[in-house]
């Protein structure tokens, strides 16, 4: 019974015979194999009495060893791609291992892991570049060397993720498993690069005592060891009486913020943050916490819980706080003073006719600004006389009598007016600063007698205003100051004041009356009076009044308001 199966009938029965080299199915009678090859290491016993291996194993770079064509008259033309592919691969480990100071054994690590990823076609469809500093990243994963992806992803100008991606495939396909980064190998890099002198021993190992608190609290599994040795590296800068910010750790381990603060919020909800300096250094604490996350989810059960409960409680007594609010807003009516007899009814309506009356003064002011240059001066001035204009104050804010908190709180004392005032001028410092350069350099150039004054700008030049007692003469002055066209004869348009006569031509053009509705049905209707049209020889005292009325008519029309309520002011 061989443990073979044939691929037709799937049967396990073969019959393999050693001598014929071929194997048969006894179930449907395929042959399996014709020309068996014997896979099986022989030995042969040598003449000094040892054993011989009969072959040799033949690598799949065997062939880049053995001469080729040209190698006798031109160095280097003969060699195979795989060759030549090595050889770049090599330059370019040991180009990236020197900036970052990795030893040989980690750079021919490295060109192993490169050589595997060649022979199983890894390689094709990426850029060498990428593959490389995988397999670099590799390397200082499995020997534990203070070295992240980040700084391969700045040596090599990639994306981390996209360079992270390409080492996940490179382990997952080459059967790696690389070990998780333990963060105290970080520790000491980052501390020399914080710089805290004589005292960075110290600060750095009291950092990977915290680190190794963290990884007891499970606060590593899952986290970036960048950001648990910013938050450790921090707080043991604080312990240790150095001003570290947020922004000197950030600018050293490259995480943002948000990421360091979580860590070292996740670290105060640990018992080791309730422990002193002294306690922190002397006592090991022997229990450990859950992992952040599993403690996230039970407040988050418990909060839901709570949301339940509390809403079962709330429709138990909704209907009594209902109660309880109809019983307050009723007491609240009844409480509010009313004004009673015959005066109650004329409280609301002389409130209405005093807020009427102001808004039409309003109005009627805007109105006159700005049909100024049309009106007559005469009744602008009327007009103006019935306004009444409130009385201008000094500029300044009368607050006696008032005594409410709140309006209190919006006036500064004095040392409230000094730390503000400081604020600012650390603000502006440096708007400050430039001001005293350009009086500085003004100053200079007066000496020297370079300095030349900008010219002030005079005051816009504005119109005078049109003075006129009817409105043709206005019209007319408005026109001598400024035409409204080179192409308009200007002199016809002053002998339109007087009325002409029809011409005949417009006689004969007018159309003959046609019989109306009325004649054929015997009805009589009184007609409708004609409309004036406007035209060229219409007077201009008719023209400037229906201009100025159609357009009063329609800002009425668009603000909602009734004409016949200025007309009503004007008359008083």
């Amino acid at each position: 019974m061989s443990s073979k199966v044939c691929k037709n009938c799937g049967s396990s029965d073969i019959d393999v015979d050693q001598a014929r080299g071929d194997a048969v199915c006894m179930t449907c009678g395929s042959v399996l194999e014709d020309n068996i090859i014997v896979s099986e290491v022989e030995f042969v016993e040598t003449g000094g009495g040892g054993s011989l291996a009969v072959g040799q194993f033949v690598s799949a770079e065997a062939g880049s060893n053995q001469p080729s064509f040209g190698d006798m008259h031109f160095s280097g033309m003969g060699k195979e791609s795989r060759a030549r592919v090595l050889q770049r691969a090599k330059q370019h480990i040991n180009t990236l291992g020197h900036q970052l100071q990795m030893n040989q054994h980690c750079l021919d690590t490295a060109l192993n892991f490169y050589k595997m990823a060649l022979v199983k076609h890894l390689t094709r469809g990426r850029k060498a570049s990428h593959v490389i500093a995988a397999c670099l990243y590799m390397v200082c994963r499995t020997e534990g060397t203070p070295h992240m992806l980040l700084d391969l992803s700045d040596l090599v100008q990639v994306n981390v993720y996209v360079l992270g991606r390409t080492f996940l495939i490179l382990a997952r396909e080459l059967c790696i498993n690389a070990p998780a980064i333990d963060p105290c190998l970080y520790i000491p890099r980052f501390a020399q690069m914080l710089g805290f002198g004589e005292k960075n021993h110290e600060v750095s190992m009291t950092a990977m005592r915290l680190v190794q608190r963290m990884k007891r609290d499970w606060m590593h599994t899952g986290r970036r060891p960048s950001g648990l040795c910013g938050a450790a590296l921090l707080v043991a800068a604080r312990m240790h009486e150095f001003h570290c910010t947020f922004k000197d750790v950030i600018g050293v381990v490259k995480v943002c913020e948000t990421t360091l603060r979580k860590r070292l919020s996740e670290f105060e909800d640990t018992p080791t943050s309730q422990l002193t300096i002294e306690e922190f250094m002397r006592v090991d604490l022997d229990q450990e916490c859950d992992p952040p996350c599993f403690t996230a989810n039970l407040k988050r059960d418990k909060y839901q819980q709570l949301e339940i409960e509390l809403k079962k409680k709330m429709e138990d007594v909704e209907d009594e706080i209902q109660g309880f609010q109809d019983e307050i807003d009723a007491e609240l009516q009844r409480s509010r003073p009313k004004l009673r007899g015959v005066y109650a009814a004329y409280v609301k309506q002389g409130a209405e006719c005093s807020v009427e009356r102001s808004f039409s003064r309003m109005l009627l002011f805007f109105l006159v600004s700005c049909f100024f240059p049309v009106l007559s001066l005469r009744a602008t001035e009327a007009a103006v006389k019935t306004v009444s204009y409130s009385k201008f104050s000094n500029g300044e804010l009368d607050l006696s009598g008032i005594d409410d908190s709140e309006i209190e709180l919006y006036l500064l004392s004095e040392n409230e007016i000094k730390v503000k005032t400081a604020l600012w001028m650390a603000e502006n410092s440096d708007y400050l600063k430039e001001q005293k350069e350009k009086e500085a350099k003004i100053a200079k150039e007066k000496e020297l007698g370079i300095y030349k004054e900008k010219k002030p700008r005079g005051p816009a030049k504005r119109r005078p205003p049109i003075r006129a007692s009817t409105a043709d003469e206005a019209i007319e002055k408005m026109l001598e100051q400024k035409k409204i066209s080179s192409k308009i004869n200007y002199d016809v348009l002053k002998d339109l004041n007087v009325k002409p006569g029809t011409s005949p031509a417009r006689k004969a053009e007018s159309p003959k009356p046609q019989p109306s509705a009325a004649k054929l049905t015997g009805r009589n209707h009184k007609p409708a009076p004609a409309r004036a049209q406007l035209s060229l020889s219409t007077p201009l005292s008719t023209l400037g009044k229906r201009l100025v009325g159609r357009m009063f008519y329609t800002w009425c029309f668009y603000q909602g308001l009734c004409p016949g309520l200025f007309h009503d002011t004007l008359q008083q």
